[in-house]
């Protein structure tokens, strides 16, 4: 007969990182999931109210078990709270040093009168992101860029939409479980899913010893952290479960002190009706005023109360910082051992870069004279610009964003978790963003957009023009 030890043999082998067998009966964690969407927490997405959410039966009546599987969506990069932290660091070192070349005279620090400041190149960030990337296929792009030579603000894009979107990745792999089971057990039933139909499986993945539901709602495993996709498989075998994995938050509260509008309201209850993810992506309407300011940099989802948590992160006991020794107890570690966050190899969960190569020549040799000017390497076929190179979702320079055409947003996303947020929710993320940028060179952008026949990316816009300005 077979048995949960070989289906999640097989498990690992197809490539997921964690696998686990879940009892039918997680009727508390099934419970809370209905209290939560009784108060409300749900914002707008009714789907969460469908009662079959909450008894698998009504699912699949002859199911016994759930298989579950986790798989590691982590890059290598920076997280956001790190990017932010360069970023603020970056800008106090530039002041001070303005700061020194006034007192030294303006005679070093002005141009020459009558000279016109040098277009802006948008780098590509320090990082490598290309090797073994993937590329999209190639969208049309406007005529929007920078004017002036400081460097242009970026945007942050959510962890795992850098990538292909996780739920062909995953059901592909699933599919393939669940045939090998069919193969040993004909006669079983199965249902699966990845995060699209009526089942929780995050309730489910707790119960299989997969991880802990953390207090910023992830699901936590002690040894790979939160950056987890997950999907299950509901079938009508009776396999002997795993134990559940047991809470290991301990006193740490990170995730509840550093999201920006409050939405985790407390351990382990998100309102998604205040959360960034939610606002930038579910969100179909108009953003409230009390959290655009708050969404900062973030144009689809946010990462925040994962970048903070100590499961995520890498260091020794001896580096533990006063704020960390709150939560030491939590994570036992021995001495001069150290903890990583565990990153993955699949190329698809890693930055896709966005090419441009759909210029008119006028626009094209336009941009080529710029980077000539501004002095940017060349390749064999000239010089080679932001532009024409394309840009990584990786803290993408907000100016290429803004940049892409409504066909672009389609081509270019087809494949990639960003398009759920639609094209109007994607101008008016972008809208938010260049207002909270302080950048006023965004301010003709943000024009055309404040007349654009869409009343929301309209609203949105003329917000942030008056941001820009400085009034309330």
């Amino acid at each position: 007969m077979l048995s949960g030890r070989t289906i999640k043999e097989r498990a690992r082998e197809l490539g997921f990182d964690l696998a686990g067998i879940a009892p039918l009966n997680v009727w508390k964690d099934l419970e809370f999931s209905r209290q939560w969407v009784e108060t409300g927490y749900n914002g707008e997405m009714r789907y969460l109210e469908n009662p079959r959410r909450f008894d698998p039966l009504l699912v699949l009546p002859s199911a016994k078990s759930v298989v579950c599987v986790g798989l590691v969506y982590n890059a290598p990069l920076p997280y956001s709270t790190e990017v932010e932290e360069n970023r603020s660091q970056e800008l106090e070192s530039r002041r001070q040093k303005a700061e020194s070349r006034s007192q030294e005279g303006p005679e070093t620090s002005r141009a020459e009168p009558g000279s016109v400041p040098a277009p802006v190149r948008s780098s590509e960030p320090e990082t490598d992101t290309r090797n073994g990337q993937r590329t999209t296929d190639n969208g049309p792009f406007s005529n929007f860029h920078f004017p002036f030579s400081d460097p242009a603000p970026r945007a942050w894009i959510s962890r795992y939409a850098w990538g292909r979107d996780y739920h062909e990745i995953m059901r592909a792999k699933l599919e393939q479980l669940r045939a090998a089971i069919k193969e040993s057990a004909p006669e079983v039933e199965t249902r699966v899913f990845v995060d699209t139909g009526p089942v929780i499986e995050r309730a489910f993945a707790h119960f299989s010893g997969i991880g802990w539901m953390g207090k910023n709602t992830c699901i936590i495993n002690q040894e790979r952290g939160s950056w987890l996709f997950l999907g299950v498989i509901l079938c009508s075998l009776e396999l002997a479960p795993d134990l559940p994995a047991p809470d290991r938050c301990g006193s740490c509260t990170a995730c509840l002190e550093a999201c920006p509008t409050g939405a985790l309201v407390e351990p382990y209850a998100m309102d998604a009706s205040r959360c960034i993810s939610y606002l930038t992506i579910e969100l179909r309407g108009t953003v409230p005023n009390e959290f655009r300011a708050k969404m900062g940099s973030n144009v689809f989802g946010c990462d925040i109360c994962q970048d903070v948590c100590p499961w995520n992160k890498s260091y020794q006991p001896s580096a533990l910082s006063s704020q960390q020794t709150s939560y030491q107890h939590a994570r036992p570690l021995h001495t001069g051992e150290v903890m990583r966050p565990a990153t993955t190899t699949i190329p698809e969960f890693h930055p896709m870069i966005v090419e441009a190569s759909h210029f008119t020549i006028a626009e094209r040799k336009i941009r080529e004279q710029q980077a000539r000017d501004n002095g940017q390497r060349t390749t064999n076929n000239g010089p080679r610009t932001t532009d024409s190179a394309g840009f990584s979702l990786f803290n993408p320079p907000l100016e290429a964003l803004a940049s892409i055409t409504e066909e672009g947003f389609r081509l270019n996303f087809a494949h990639s978790p960003i398009k759920r947020a639609k094209y109007r929710g994607w101008l008016r993320n972008l809208a938010v963003a260049m207002g909270n940028s302080g950048d006023v060179r965004f301010a003709p952008w943000l024009e055309r957009m404040a007349r654009h026949p869409n009343p929301i990316v309209r609203e949105h816009a003329a917000w942030a023009l008056d941001r820009l300005r400085g009034e309330p």
